[in-house]
């Protein structure tokens, strides 16, 4: 008898343990996991992204206005070549035209430049002793003068065989291949970039013209160098709309100091309309509309507190929290979609950013 009151009381126990143990999978089943971060502020800005290709923000043609026998020039023993810098009067080439010098006849304006310039002087001594007159005086000066100009003129023609760089900067185009031979006026030697800054022309839709001015701040990436950011602003803006495409022209100028963007590059632009710092900036994915408003959960013991936000600006990750969160709280980042107000939680993760 005893062992059958004792066996009894046993299973009792047994079936109370595995009642108390269901009840507590139970609770543990009800809850929902959720991952979590800290509020944090931050800075957060609206832009426009537009792409574009770059140019030198000055280019100049070498250009040849006398034919003749094109030599290269050589700098430190070495020819001129493509790619190479070149400071502002740097000689590039030479033209061999001896026809071209004799019809200039330089030296021969320079000898009546002199011999005008002793006659005048000749002239100023007798006009202050009285042997001549002031009449004859000024035709001398006049001859002077016009023998001068003359001679001027005749360097200035002689300089069109040398052919020079008009700007400091990076040789490009050049055309090695013509060196030693004959070329018409007019033929192109070579082209130079000052690439110090760029130059990047967008065209954006009509609707965002209300929304570009000069002076805002250009954030310029190109997939050539994708570890480097390289910063611009807006220096000019067309007023005009093409009716073709409903498009007006923005014109943005790129510090280039190192000269790592290149002429005719392909470039992703992002031009900063609005941008605020030491803000509430959170993933925009923590935010979800219910009943027609924004709300976000954050983690208050072990339940989930659903909290109405007003948003601000917004970018394809972020989004600024005008009201509703603080820094500091616990904002469920992950597993929120089914969560409501007072839902119980289990964290299982907690992040450390956003």
């Amino acid at each position: 008898m005893r062992s059958t009151t004792r066996a009894l009381a046993l299973i009792l126990i047994a079936g109370l343990q595995g009642c108390q143990s269901s009840e507590e999978q139970s609770a543990v089943d009800l809850t929902i996991p959720v991952s979590t971060a800290k509020v944090t502020t931050g800075s957060i800005a609206s832009t426009i992204l537009a792409t574009g290709t770059l140019r030198a923000a000055r280019e100049e043609r070498i250009v040849s206005e006398v034919a003749g026998r094109l030599q290269l020039a050589t700098h430190q023993g070495q020819k001129i070549r493509n790619g190479m810098r070149v400071q502002k009067g740097m000689l590039l080439a030479t033209l061999e035209n001896e026809e071209y010098r004799l019809t200039v006849r330089a030296d021969a304006r320079k000898l009546e430049m002199e011999n005008a310039q002793r006659e005048l002087e000749k002239q100023e001594a007798l006009f202050k002793e009285g042997g001549v007159t002031e009449k004859e005086l000024e035709i001398a000066r006049s001859t002077a003068l016009d023998t001068r100009l003359n001679y001027e003129s005749a360097l200035l023609k002689l300089e069109k065989l040398r052919l020079t760089s008009p700007i400091s900067g990076t040789l490009t185009l050049l055309q090695s291949a013509a060196d030693g031979t004959l070329v018409p006026a007019g033929f192109q030697l070579a082209t130079v970039s000052d690439n110090r800054s760029v130059l990047l022309d967008l065209h954006l839709p009509n609707s965002d013209m209300s929304r570009i001015r000069t002076g805002q701040r250009v954030t310029v990436s190109t997939y050539a160098i994708e570890e480097k950011t390289f910063a611009g602003e807006v220096v000019a803006i067309d007023p005009s709309i093409n009716p073709q495409t409903r498009t007006f022209t923005t014109q943005i100028r790129i510090a280039n100091p190192e000269g790592l963007l290149r002429s005719g590059m392909f470039v992703k632009a992002e031009i900063i309309i609005e941008q605020r710092d030491e803000t509430v900036v959170i993933p925009r994915t923590a935010v979800q509309m219910r009943n027609g408003r924004p709300v976000a959960f954050v983690v208050l013991g072990a339940s989930a507190e659903l909290r109405e936000v007003e948003t601000g600006l917004e970018t394809r990750d972020q989004i600024e929290i005008l009201s509703g969160l603080e820094a500091g709280e616990n904002l469920v980042v992950k597993g929120h979609e089914t969560l409501r107000d007072k839902s119980r939680v289990r964290v299982t993760q907690q992040q450390r950013g956003f």
